[in-house]
């Protein structure tokens, strides 16, 4: 009987604050945007914000009837690169709203509208070796059939571009946010593999299939909060004992500040 374990590391990372201490000129200033709209504009970054909010409420405003009734506030995220040539990555926007009924409509009507912003300049921009992500969130609790924004912490608005960078293992160098990534999934796996045993009793009982692990990095490079979904809890227990023996890592950064880091790994045991 042969026995495979096929892998696939998909990494996650989110923002849990916009706030940083900026005294790192890696970082700060942040690249900025400025668009059409926003060249004569004092605060261009919070030009730019009201500028996509204004889509983003457009959208909504077309959805509005249509939405989960039951949902008092809605919670919206759109994030996005720049391509080579300093416009917005049409494939590389992401946009989202926690109510499942609109989020289709809401995304591909959003994303075609961010797509159509056009990038006069970009201020402070940073070399090939990074990339910076954009990030704005925006939310509002509904009364009345009305949308009452959700004001953020001044400290916490938007300003500008964020540049991420994944965790790493120990002794493992940063070169770039690319070739970090791939090398870290290629530790994770090898990781795995050196680790993994199929369960005696899932060989007896013919168990196979697909278990999906999220884990978490935290701040000080620990892994935790290990989660998983699959066809058996004994499938699911090998799993977890493979990652509770990853060792600490290097804590993922966004702008040079360590951040909680989220992964998500499907893992297909096959008999």
């Amino acid at each position: 009987m042969k026995i495979k374990v096929s892998i696939l590391l998909i990494v996650c990372t989110i923002i849990s604050t916009n706030c940083f201490a900026q005294d790192d000129s890696t970082y700060f200033p942040q690249e900025e945007i400025i668009i059409d709209e926003c060249a004569d504009a004092l605060d261009k970054n919070d030009c730019l914000s009201r500028k996509i909010e204004d889509e983003v409420l457009n959208v909504l405003k077309d959805l509005f009837k249509k939405r989960n009734q039951e949902i008092d506030t809605l919670k919206t995220g759109i994030t996005f690169e720049l391509n080579d040539l300093n416009q917005i990555n049409e494939e590389r926007i992401y946009t989202s709203i926690n109510d499942k009924k609109i989020n289709k409509k809401f995304y591909k009507n959003l994303n075609k509208r961010i797509a159509n912003l056009h990038v006069l300049r970009v201020d402070n921009k940073k070399p090939a070796t990074y990339r910076p992500k954009y990030f704005l969130n925006f939310d509002y609790l509904i009364s009345d059939n009305q949308l009452n924004k959700i004001p953020i912490d001044s400290n916490c608005a938007f300003k500008g571009g964020i540049i991420e960078e994944p965790p790493l293992f120990q002794n493992q160098a940063r070169v770039n946010n690319l070739t970090d990534r791939r090398t870290f999934n290629s530790l994770i796996q090898l990781h795995i593999g050196s680790h993994f045993n199929y369960p005696k009793k899932a060989i007896a009982q013919n168990i196979s299939g697909r278990v999906s692990i999220i884990f978490y990095v935290d701040k000080e490079g620990n892994v935790g909060n290990i989660r998983t979904r699959g066809p058996s809890p004994i499938l699911e227990n090998e799993a977890i004992r493979i990652i509770s023996l990853l060792p600490k890592l290097q804590p993922g950064l966004q702008n040079g500040s360590p951040v909680k880091v989220p992964y998500s790994i499907p893992i297909n045991f096959k008999l």
